[in-house]
Protein backbone atom coordinates (compact mmCIF):
# COMPACT_ATOMS: atom_id res chain seq x y z
CA UNK A 1 0.00 0.00 0.00
CA UNK A 2 1.37 3.51 -0.81
CA UNK A 3 2.40 5.45 2.10
CA UNK A 4 1.72 9.35 2.16
CA UNK A 5 3.14 11.98 4.77
CA UNK A 6 -0.24 13.23 6.28
CA UNK A 7 -3.68 11.56 5.86
CA UNK A 8 -6.48 12.69 7.30
CA UNK A 9 -10.18 12.04 8.94
CA UNK A 10 -12.32 12.97 10.23
CA UNK A 11 -16.16 12.71 12.49
CA UNK A 12 -17.60 12.88 15.88
CA UNK A 13 -15.84 9.26 16.84
CA UNK A 14 -18.85 8.98 19.40
CA UNK A 15 -18.67 5.91 21.98
CA UNK A 16 -15.38 4.60 20.03
CA UNK A 17 -16.05 1.33 18.65
CA UNK A 18 -14.66 -1.26 16.07
CA UNK A 19 -15.92 0.63 12.89
CA UNK A 20 -13.83 3.21 14.11
CA UNK A 21 -10.66 1.08 14.97
CA UNK A 22 -10.51 0.07 11.38
CA UNK A 23 -10.47 3.35 10.09
CA UNK A 24 -7.86 4.85 12.41
CA UNK A 25 -6.02 1.86 11.70
CA UNK A 26 -6.53 2.26 8.18
CA UNK A 27 -5.06 6.37 8.16
CA UNK A 28 -1.81 5.33 10.48
CA UNK A 29 -1.61 2.75 7.12
CA UNK A 30 -1.16 4.78 4.33
CA UNK A 31 -0.26 8.30 6.13
CA UNK A 32 2.94 8.96 8.34
CA UNK A 33 1.55 11.60 9.89
CA UNK A 34 -1.89 10.90 10.56
CA UNK A 35 -4.57 14.58 11.92
CA UNK A 36 -7.85 13.27 13.01
CA UNK A 37 -10.72 16.35 12.76
CA UNK A 38 -13.09 15.37 15.87
CA UNK A 39 -16.25 17.67 15.71
CA UNK A 40 -17.10 19.79 18.43
CA UNK A 41 -19.55 20.03 21.04
CA UNK A 42 -21.09 22.42 19.45
CA UNK A 43 -21.07 21.52 15.47
CA UNK A 44 -22.43 18.38 16.87
CA UNK A 45 -25.62 20.15 17.96
CA UNK A 46 -26.13 21.54 13.98
CA UNK A 47 -26.33 17.62 12.80
CA UNK A 48 -29.66 15.60 12.97
CA UNK A 49 -28.40 12.46 14.70
CA UNK A 50 -30.33 9.83 16.42
CA UNK A 51 -29.90 10.16 20.50
CA UNK A 52 -28.23 13.21 20.13
CA UNK A 53 -28.58 13.64 23.82
CA UNK A 54 -26.33 10.40 24.21
CA UNK A 55 -23.27 11.54 22.24
CA UNK A 56 -20.17 11.99 24.08
CA UNK A 57 -19.28 15.36 25.02
CA UNK A 58 -15.82 16.72 22.85
CA UNK A 59 -13.70 15.92 26.01
CA UNK A 60 -14.53 12.35 26.51
CA UNK A 61 -14.34 11.85 22.72
CA UNK A 62 -11.15 12.94 22.93
CA UNK A 63 -9.76 10.80 25.78
CA UNK A 64 -11.15 8.15 23.99
CA UNK A 65 -9.10 8.98 20.92
CA UNK A 66 -5.81 9.92 22.64
CA UNK A 67 -5.76 6.80 24.64
CA UNK A 68 -6.45 4.21 21.72
CA UNK A 69 -4.08 5.86 19.48
CA UNK A 70 -1.22 6.21 22.54
CA UNK A 71 -1.96 2.21 22.86
CA UNK A 72 -1.69 0.98 19.87
CA UNK A 73 0.84 3.46 17.56
CA UNK A 74 3.08 4.30 20.32
CA UNK A 75 5.58 6.58 18.58
CA UNK A 76 3.56 7.39 15.73
CA UNK A 77 3.15 10.99 14.50
CA UNK A 78 -0.51 12.41 15.21
CA UNK A 79 -2.67 15.17 16.25
CA UNK A 80 -6.58 15.69 16.91
CA UNK A 81 -8.00 18.92 15.50
CA UNK A 82 -11.36 20.45 16.70
CA UNK A 83 -14.01 20.28 13.81
CA UNK A 84 -16.25 23.09 13.36
CA UNK A 85 -17.51 22.42 10.08
CA UNK A 86 -17.96 19.79 6.92
CA UNK A 87 -14.48 20.61 5.86
CA UNK A 88 -11.85 21.58 8.68
CA UNK A 89 -8.26 21.15 7.60
CA UNK A 90 -9.08 18.80 4.95
CA UNK A 91 -8.76 21.58 2.07
CA UNK A 92 -5.01 22.31 3.62
CA UNK A 93 -2.69 22.61 1.08
CA UNK A 94 0.05 20.01 3.02
CA UNK A 95 -3.04 17.01 2.82
CA UNK A 96 -2.09 13.87 1.00
CA UNK A 97 -5.03 11.84 1.23
CA UNK A 98 -8.14 11.28 3.09
CA UNK A 99 -9.74 8.23 4.74
CA UNK A 100 -13.31 7.67 4.57
CA UNK A 101 -16.00 5.13 5.37
CA UNK A 102 -18.44 4.02 2.80
CA UNK A 103 -20.72 6.05 4.34
CA UNK A 104 -18.88 9.33 4.40
CA UNK A 105 -17.64 8.90 1.00
CA UNK A 106 -19.61 11.59 -0.16
CA UNK A 107 -17.80 13.64 2.16
CA UNK A 108 -14.62 12.69 0.42
CA UNK A 109 -16.11 13.95 -2.77
CA UNK A 110 -17.45 17.03 -1.35
CA UNK A 111 -13.79 17.58 0.19
CA UNK A 112 -12.17 17.55 -3.29
CA UNK A 113 -14.53 19.60 -4.93
CA UNK A 114 -13.70 22.03 -2.15
CA UNK A 115 -10.18 21.53 -3.07
CA UNK A 116 -10.76 22.38 -6.56
CA UNK A 117 -12.59 25.20 -5.85
CA UNK A 118 -9.97 26.44 -4.06
CA UNK A 119 -7.18 26.37 -6.47
CA UNK A 120 -5.85 23.22 -4.93
CA UNK A 121 -5.09 19.43 -6.26
CA UNK A 122 -7.68 16.67 -5.64
CA UNK A 123 -5.96 14.07 -3.08
CA UNK A 124 -6.80 10.44 -3.03
CA UNK A 125 -9.57 9.18 -1.10
CA UNK A 126 -8.84 5.17 1.20
CA UNK A 127 -12.51 4.10 1.65
CA UNK A 128 -12.09 1.63 4.48
CA UNK A 129 -15.14 -1.15 4.33
CA UNK A 130 -17.67 -0.87 7.20
CA UNK A 131 -16.51 -3.57 10.57
CA UNK A 132 -19.99 -5.75 10.94
CA UNK A 133 -21.35 -6.23 14.16
CA UNK A 134 -22.46 -10.08 14.94
CA UNK A 135 -25.43 -9.90 13.48
CA UNK A 136 -23.77 -8.85 10.69
CA UNK A 137 -25.51 -5.32 9.94
CA UNK A 138 -22.76 -2.17 10.57
CA UNK A 139 -21.14 -1.11 13.33
CA UNK A 140 -22.14 2.33 14.25
CA UNK A 141 -22.29 4.52 17.17
CA UNK A 142 -25.64 5.06 16.26
CA UNK A 143 -26.69 1.17 17.62
CA UNK A 144 -24.30 1.78 20.46
CA UNK A 145 -26.06 4.59 21.20
CA UNK A 146 -29.53 2.86 21.34
CA UNK A 147 -28.25 0.03 23.05
CA UNK A 148 -28.47 -2.72 20.20
CA UNK A 149 -24.62 -3.56 19.96
CA UNK A 150 -21.72 -2.86 22.23
CA UNK A 151 -18.62 -0.98 20.70
CA UNK A 152 -16.61 -4.62 20.21
CA UNK A 153 -19.62 -5.17 17.46
CA UNK A 154 -21.74 -7.71 20.20
CA UNK A 155 -25.80 -7.61 19.44
CA UNK A 156 -27.34 -7.52 23.20
CA UNK A 157 -31.15 -7.05 22.00
CA UNK A 158 -32.97 -10.61 20.65
CA UNK A 159 -32.32 -11.55 17.48
CA UNK A 160 -34.37 -14.54 15.31
CA UNK A 161 -31.48 -17.69 14.37
CA UNK A 162 -32.65 -20.39 11.57
CA UNK A 163 -30.64 -23.23 11.68
CA UNK A 164 -30.21 -25.06 8.81
CA UNK A 165 -28.44 -28.84 9.41
CA UNK A 166 -27.63 -31.34 7.01
CA UNK A 167 -27.60 -34.02 10.24
CA UNK A 168 -30.22 -33.91 12.93
CA UNK A 169 -27.57 -35.22 15.42
CA UNK A 170 -25.61 -31.36 14.40
CA UNK A 171 -28.67 -29.14 15.41
CA UNK A 172 -27.71 -29.46 19.68
CA UNK A 173 -23.55 -28.22 19.18
CA UNK A 174 -25.12 -25.28 16.74
CA UNK A 175 -27.66 -24.19 18.84
CA UNK A 176 -25.43 -24.08 21.81
CA UNK A 177 -23.18 -21.99 19.85
CA UNK A 178 -25.47 -19.64 18.70
CA UNK A 179 -26.62 -19.19 22.33
CA UNK A 180 -23.09 -18.72 23.28
CA UNK A 181 -22.60 -16.14 20.95
CA UNK A 182 -26.55 -14.67 21.27
CA UNK A 183 -27.68 -15.55 24.63
CA UNK A 184 -31.44 -14.50 23.92
CA UNK A 185 -31.52 -15.57 20.41
CA UNK A 186 -34.96 -17.17 19.27
CA UNK A 187 -34.05 -20.18 17.52
CA UNK A 188 -35.69 -21.43 14.27
CA UNK A 189 -35.07 -25.34 14.26
CA UNK A 190 -35.12 -26.36 10.17
CA UNK A 191 -33.07 -29.60 10.12
CA UNK A 192 -32.44 -31.24 6.63
CA UNK A 193 -30.55 -28.77 5.07
CA UNK A 194 -34.03 -26.82 3.41
CA UNK A 195 -34.61 -23.35 5.25
CA UNK A 196 -36.04 -21.64 2.33
CA UNK A 197 -35.15 -18.17 0.69
CA UNK A 198 -33.23 -15.06 2.62
CA UNK A 199 -33.96 -14.10 6.35
CA UNK A 200 -36.57 -11.41 6.08
CA UNK A 201 -35.21 -10.39 9.82
CA UNK A 202 -32.02 -11.75 11.61
CA UNK A 203 -29.59 -14.75 10.79
CA UNK A 204 -29.49 -18.19 8.91
CA UNK A 205 -27.13 -20.50 9.25
CA UNK A 206 -26.29 -23.33 7.17
CA UNK A 207 -24.25 -26.21 8.52
CA UNK A 208 -23.58 -29.21 6.12
CA UNK A 209 -21.20 -32.43 6.90
CA UNK A 210 -17.89 -32.54 4.86
CA UNK A 211 -16.72 -35.17 2.84
CA UNK A 212 -13.95 -35.78 3.96
CA UNK A 213 -13.56 -34.27 7.81
CA UNK A 214 -15.78 -31.77 9.81
CA UNK A 215 -18.01 -29.79 8.27
CA UNK A 216 -18.92 -26.53 6.66
CA UNK A 217 -20.53 -23.41 7.80
CA UNK A 218 -21.90 -20.25 6.47
CA UNK A 219 -24.08 -17.21 7.61
CA UNK A 220 -26.47 -14.84 6.42
CA UNK A 221 -28.70 -11.81 6.69
CA UNK A 222 -30.85 -10.46 4.66
CA UNK A 223 -28.17 -8.01 2.99
CA UNK A 224 -24.67 -9.90 3.85
CA UNK A 225 -23.52 -13.30 3.25
CA UNK A 226 -20.20 -14.68 5.05
CA UNK A 227 -18.64 -17.37 2.42
CA UNK A 228 -18.85 -21.15 3.53
CA UNK A 229 -15.99 -22.00 5.81
CA UNK A 230 -14.15 -25.14 6.97
CA UNK A 231 -14.81 -26.34 10.51
CA UNK A 232 -12.38 -29.16 11.15
CA UNK A 233 -12.86 -32.26 13.68
CA UNK A 234 -15.29 -34.63 14.95
CA UNK A 235 -16.87 -34.21 18.09
CA UNK A 236 -20.14 -32.22 18.74
CA UNK A 237 -17.53 -29.51 20.75
CA UNK A 238 -15.48 -29.19 17.43
CA UNK A 239 -18.35 -28.07 15.92
CA UNK A 240 -19.50 -25.82 18.28
CA UNK A 241 -15.97 -24.22 18.74
CA UNK A 242 -16.09 -23.63 14.86
CA UNK A 243 -19.44 -21.73 14.88
CA UNK A 244 -18.69 -19.39 17.68
CA UNK A 245 -15.53 -18.60 15.64
CA UNK A 246 -17.72 -17.80 12.60
CA UNK A 247 -20.49 -15.89 14.34
CA UNK A 248 -17.99 -13.24 16.21
CA UNK A 249 -18.46 -9.89 15.32
CA UNK A 250 -15.84 -9.18 11.97
CA UNK A 251 -13.96 -6.64 11.88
Amino acid sequence: MRRFQLAVLGGTFDHLHVGHHALLASAFRVGKVVAIGLTTDRFVVTRPKPDRSRIQTFAVRRAALTRWIRRNYPGRSWRIVPLENPFGKSVDPEVDVLVVSPETRAGGRAVNRERKRLGRDPVPVVVVPLALADDLEPVSSRRVRAGAIGTDGRRFTPIDVAIHVSNPQDLPPAERAVLRVFPTARLARLPGGHGGGKPTNGLSINVRRSRQCGWTASERSATVRIPARKIRGSRPRDLETGLVALLRPRQ
